[in-house]
């Protein structure tokens, strides 16, 4: 007897996508949902196009404040292609601005280069990713909060869970993608693609989860880093113990910080000039901190070569208009006249712009120019008069990812300046780049402060200062704080900052590097102070921080003012000279 066996095959549902309540397809960067801030281009995404960044852009969604956050929680999505694994941390998406307290949730590639899910709960508490990230390749990142816990996904697993005890606060931080909108500036920059982030206004279940995830075959070509350009050509860097201190060197104390008898706290960005037979000292002063509304530029005058100081005077308090702040700058001393060129803000350093001041000797007042640098514009360090007839001015620009820049005149004329902004290299991020020039003929040389490594940048230019290659990591150390470069009268270069091979971003010794006569780059480097000694002016103490030099030659003297903290915070300086012997610097 012959049977039939019939055989049913049940056909269970795939698990739906479930739709996003807001998405970003991140095929342009044009979205009237989406701001963006620095240089973002295309390439080939998961679905269509991709947006790369280069490590000095974000992107920032409009009228965000509230998204993203909340008490029943949510979950985002985001392909991610890191390009650069370099043990920094790089923001995928964020809703936090530390300097003004908000700090909410973040996720990112981590200094040890694995995802990390950060949440606020007081402190940070985070997840973490065990799965290895590999540059050019798609990666799925998925961020749920849940009430009473947050989770971290990868490729449609959970990699990470951690415990909330409390709500994430809500903040009026923005919801940002590829950095975090710091307020104004742009930090933990990322550097690769980012393509079809999407939002949920609420928390997804594990199986939705994991139906978001479809591999994704398709790489990205990795852009190949820019070469070090070597500044240190000498023999091994000596550790700070190591380094040979210089002898013959006079100090002497510009402006003590007394906060108790003056009423002044903040002190910073020391500058010099001859004029005249005197030696002039400015500086930026405040009665409140840093970069407020308070701050003023302010100057002292020696008679004697900076062995003593007058008592402090003003150049401007910035009363001409509401709202405005003038600061510390550069000095000039051109055609009989003595220039200063301040950096200025309005608020808490907002429409920062560069102004100009000629003093009157017969009165004793500095006559105000108005303002001639825009932009962003801050100087750092004194213009430098080229052989093509113009001056440059080296400094930075506030906000637009913190370029380096310099500033150009129209020959004589210091009342008219051009603005040129120096690109920053692939991959260079948190960028602070206060600047530093020396000029051979056509070529200028530009060495800028960095935020993500203790090392010196390096851009240059062959025409004047017109146009600029990118500025690019070197194999010179260098503290995070302005440096002060130039050309001796014998020939030899130098570079005054905190410059040891053990150093780090410690703002101590101060040291200066310097060349043989005619080459391009140091081969040795003294230490001018430490920030301990002896028997000496000025303040001594393990903690401080020497920093912001500004240096001049007169006479055959380097004159170098720079800023001395003792052991106390906030930029709350004194003002102090170091005097060195030119020949002392000799290099055999």
């Amino acid at each position: 007897m012959l049977r039939l066996i019939v055989v049913v095959v049940l056909m269970l549902p795939c698990p739906k996508q479930v739709a996003a309540d807001q998405s970003w397809s991140l095929d342009s960067p044009d979205s009237s949902e989406l701001h963006v801030q620095g240089r973002i281009s295309a390439a080939d995404g998961v679905e269509g196009s991709s947006l790369v960044f280069n490590g000095d852009c974000l992107l920032k969604v409009k009228d965000s404040e509230r998204l993203a956050g909340g008490e029943a929680g949510f979950t985002l999505t985001a392909w991610v292609n890191p390009y650069r694994l370099s043990g920094v941390q790089q923001m995928v998406a964020a809703k936090n601005r530390y300097s003004l307290g908000e700090r909410q949730w973040s996720v990112m590639i981590d200094k040890d280069n694995r995802f990390r899910l950060y949440v606020y709960q007081g402190s940070w508490v985070t997840a973490e990713s065990s799965a290895l990230l590999k540059p050019g390749h798609w990666h799925l990142i998925g961020v749920v909060l849940r009430p009473g816990s947050a989770e971290l996904w990868v490729n449609g697993k959970m990699e990470g869970e951690v415990e909330l005890t409390k709500s994430v606060p809500q903040t009026k931080a923005p919801l940002t993608f590829g950095g975090v909108d710091d307020n104004g500036r742009i930090r933990q920059n990322f550097v690769g693609a980012l393509d079809e982030i999407r939002l949920f206004h609420k928390p997804l279940d594990a199986r939705q989860m994991a139906s978001a995830y479809k591999p994704v075959m398709a790489t990205h070509r990795i852009p190949q880093r820019p070469k070090t350009i070597m500044l240190w050509t000498g023999s091994a860097l000596p550790k700070t113990s190591e380094a040979e201190v210089l002898k013959g060197v006079q100090f002497h104390v510009i402006k003590k910080y007394e906060r108790n008898v003056d009423g002044y706290g903040f002190l910073h960005g020391v500058a010099l000039a001859w004029h005249k037979g005197r030696l002039y000292a400015s500086f930026g002063h405040n009665m409140g901190s840093e970069n407020t509304l308070t701050e003023e530029g302010r100057y002292c005058v020696s008679e004697d070569g900076g062995k003593t100081w007058s008592n402090v005077q003003t150049i401007d308090v910035g009363i001409d208009e509401d709202d405005l702040a003038v600061s510390h700058g550069v000095f000039l001393s051109h055609r009989e006249t003595l220039w200063a060129f301040l950096g200025s803000f309005h608020g808490t350093r907002k429409g920062v712009h560069t102004r100009t001041y000629a003093l009157n000797e017969e009165t004793g007042q500095w006559r105000a120019q108005g303002t001639v640098v825009r932009d962003g514009f801050w100087p750092m360090t004194e213009p430098v008069k080229m052989d093509d007839g113009n001056w440059i001015m080296p400094g930075f620009i506030v906000g637009q990812g913190n370029p380096a820049a310099v500033a150009i005149s129209a020959g004589d004329d210091l009342k008219k300046w051009k603005t040129m902004i120096i690109p920053r290299g692939p991959g260079v991020r948190n960028m602070w780049g206060e600047s530093t020039i020396s000029v051979d003929g056509p070529r200028v040389t530009n060495i800028a402060r960095y935020g993500g490594k203790a090392i010196a940048l390096v851009a240059s230019s062959s025409d004047y200062g017109r146009s600029w290659t990118p500025s690019t990591e070197s194999n010179l150390p260098m503290a995070a704080s302005k440096p002060c470069s130039g050309v001796l009268s014998n020939g030899q270069r130098y570079l005054i900052c905190s410059t040891t091979a053990d150093g780090g971003n410690r703002r101590s010794p101060l040291t200066i590097a310097v060349s043989k006569p005619g080459e391009n780059t140091f081969s040795k480097v003294f230490v001018i102070r430490h920030a301990v000694f002896e028997d000496s002016p000025g303040e001594s103490h393990p903690s401080a921080a020497l920093s912001y030099p500004y240096a001049i030659e007169y006479r055959g003297k380097l004159y170098v003012g720079y800023s001395n903290n003792g052991e106390r915070h906030g930029n709350n300086n004194s003002a102090e000279l170091a005097i060195i012997p030119i020949a002392k610097l000799a290099v055999e």
